[in-house]
């Protein structure tokens, strides 16, 4: 399903008021939605949507798609984290889809990110609750500003999702500025290690690797999956003949360990102390889920790929980001633990 472009789609977004007091509106592919002309409880498909969501207004979010855990609960609101868990049916974490709760709920809109090919079968799904469903794309982080648009028009909080666009894409344009000037033979080459073995890795084509990309590090693991989900089973001799410079960890299992694990020693980036564990507060910046939080991600990994080069406060960074995001005024203390400093 085709993307439509900022000026295609935010001309699209004009609203035209019933009598009955509803709008329609035109989402991210092409399809008409009617939604209230009042919208106050939006339940989102999937996690990054909801995390999403929540940075645009708390108080919008009717439900969650998975309980919320302790790294979780200490950056939102108390009345968020108590909302009741209707799961999740657009892909990705917590799919455990509950209708009942749907119903209790009762929201004005649901929003959804769903795989190219399984928007229509949400729509069918959906269609007995006579809820309007928008769905948004979220597919690249260059997508980003263009979903703050459509859903600062959608909701009525215009103003908020401005700021948030204009800052991601700000943002993104120093990253980009900054991978682009450095030649392809000097990239630092990157193996994304996932899971307690570290032996699950994301390809370079994939959602879950574009802050390497970003960042102007090249990922080892090449070429399409093997799997919708953009991650591969990989063998130790595999992550041998890569001999990537830097491993980044996403299991802190794993990264407290492969140090002492002789098997790991002969890589450049075990040998160099070249291993680092991706923040994880409150869940991880680089890949699972893949939501807002990875263009923080993508400014983190360029520093550690090129502390001398990336000029940036991480520390200054990271504050302004939770605050602005998340609403969470974090000490110098705070980020220090956050990025093991």
């Amino acid at each position: 399903m085709k993307t439509l472009s900022i000026t295609a789609l935010l001309s699209l977004l004009l609203m035209t008021m019933s009598s009955a007091g509803a709008a329609d509106i035109t989402d991210m592919h092409g399809r008409k939605v009617q939604v209230s002309a009042r919208v106050q409880k939006v339940l989102c498909a999937s996690p990054p949507v909801t995390y999403l969501l929540y940075t645009i207004d708390p108080a919008l979010v009717a439900g969650l798609n998975l309980p919320v855990d302790d790294k979780l609960r200490r950056f939102i609101r108390p009345e968020t984290a108590n909302k009741p868990v209707v799961g999740a049916f657009g892909g990705g974490q917590g799919r455990n889809f509950n209708s009942e709760v749907l119903l209790a709920v009762k929201p004005d809109l649901i929003v959804a990110w769903p795989p190219r090919s399984a928007a229509p079968k949400i729509e069918q799904m959906l269609a007995k609750f006579n809820i309007p469903l928008a769905t948004i794309s979220l597919d690249t982080m260059d997508e980003y500003p263009t979903a703050y648009e459509f859903l600062g028009e959608a909701l009525g909080r215009q103003e908020r999702c401005r700021v948030l666009a204009e800052y991601f894409r700000t943002e993104l344009r120093k990253l980009k500025a900054f991978s682009a000037g450095i030649p392809a033979n000097k990239r630092v080459s990157v193996y994304f290690a996932e899971e307690r073995d570290g032996l699950l890795t994301v390809s370079a084509d994939s959602v879950h690797s574009e802050a390497v990309a970003l960042a102007g590090g090249r990922n080892v693991h090449k070429g399409a999956s093997l799997n919708r989900r953009g991650k591969d089973r990989v063998s130790l001799e595999q992550v041998l003949a890569y001999d990537p410079e830097v491993i980044i960890a996403q299991d802190p299992t794993f990264f407290n360990a492969v140090y002492k694990d002789s098997r790991w020693a002969r890589i450049r980036a075990v040998r160099n102390h070249r291993v680092y564990l991706a923040p994880n507060a409150p869940f991880n910046w680089l890949d699972q889920p893949p939501s807002f939080l990875r263009l923080l991600g993508a400014k983190w990994l360029a520093h550690t790929l090129y502390p001398s080069s990336f000029k940036t406060n991480i520390t200054a960074e990271t504050r302004h980001f939770f605050n602005l995001f998340w609403g969470s005024r974090l000490s110098e203390q705070d980020v220090r633990t956050m990025l093991a400093l």
